[in-house]
């Protein structure tokens, strides 16, 4: 039987905290996909900006909606957290509040799930940036991206995944979600212990807007001393060492710690793959933050 005739349902989860009206443009677009067979989980991390009302008033008017309101704030890490452990759809997949979806992103998982390679354990997508109320561009990942995949090995040097995937609930919940104790870089860490030896297999559409164009602070913005302590919190709990550990510390070009003059070169790793190249160049100007 085919996904199409079982019509599986899919869960789709969103964080919030004090956004409301980027909130709602991002339910939307849930509620409009192509593929409806949907359950939506918000969970509010104590907004006081008039979101318990919005949620409130949607959960009343779609039936696919469920929502939490957290007691205390405790971050987006733990927001997730509490939408996959109240998950009930076969498949799961995320969504930031300030971020929003095109109507077609669920429909194309499900006919990419159906043909998915026997070592395929997820799928992601690329994805756009809405830089201006006028401008929405591809992300620079479409022009370098040689890949169908990712492993471990790419994601140690650059999370080209993102911070969402679509993947079984079940799998997810086996994982143990995303680590709180994190500073930043919840989503990559979550990937990389998800993946073990197998992939994630890419959906070459672009369904998945990221809008930089807001005042509003974003999730994953952090201070370069955060990332610095993500790093060796990284390193410690996965016992990197040797190629693996500096390939790691290729992921902080992303903050222009020392890197970013180099970002050619990684995205030259990307084209053609040379981890033995990438390896004794990252050797060689890595810094020491222990």
């Amino acid at each position: 039987m085919s996904l199409e005739q079982s019509n599986p349902l899919v869960t789709v989860y969103i964080p919030t905290f004090n956004r409301v009206e980027l909130l709602k443009r991002a339910v939307e677009s849930v509620r409009q996909q192509t593929y409806q067979n949907l359950e939506i989980i918000i969970v509010d991390d104590c907004s006081n900006d008039g979101t318990h009302e919005y949620l409130d008033e949607i959960g009343k008017q779609d039936s696919r909606i469920r929502y939490f309101i957290k007691e205390k704030n405790s971050g987006a890490c733990v927001s997730r957290n509490i939408a996959i452990e109240n998950a009930k759809g076969k498949f799961i997949t995320g969504l930031d509040d300030d971020d929003y979806f095109l109507k077609e992103r669920i429909e194309l998982f499900l006919r990419k799930w159906e043909k998915r390679n026997v070592d395929c354990i997820a799928l992601y997508s690329l994805y756009k940036h809405k830089v201006s109320d006028k401008k929405i561009k591809d992300s620079f990942l479409k022009k370098i991206i040689r890949r169908n995949y990712a492993d471990r090995k790419t994601i140690l040097v650059n999370n080209l995944i993102g911070n969402q995937i679509f993947v079984e609930t079940a799998i997810m919940k086996q994982t143990g979600g995303f680590d709180p104790n994190l500073p930043a870089w919840q989503d990559f860490e979550c990937w990389y212990r998800l993946l073990g030896n197998q992939k994630f297999y890419l959906v070459k559409e672009s369904t998945y807007v990221v809008d930089t164009s807001h005042p509003f602070e974003r999730i994953t913005q952090k201070k370069i001393s955060k990332i610095k302590e993500a790093y060796n919190y990284f390193r410690l709990k996965h016992s990197l060492t040797g190629q693996d550990e500096v390939l790691l510390y290729a992921h902080l070009y992303n903050y222009d710690i020392n890197l970013a003059s180099y970002s050619f070169l990684i995205k030259n790793f990307f084209t053609y793959g040379n981890y033995y190249s990438l390896f004794k160049l990252i050797q060689k100007i890595k810094l020491e933050f222990r």
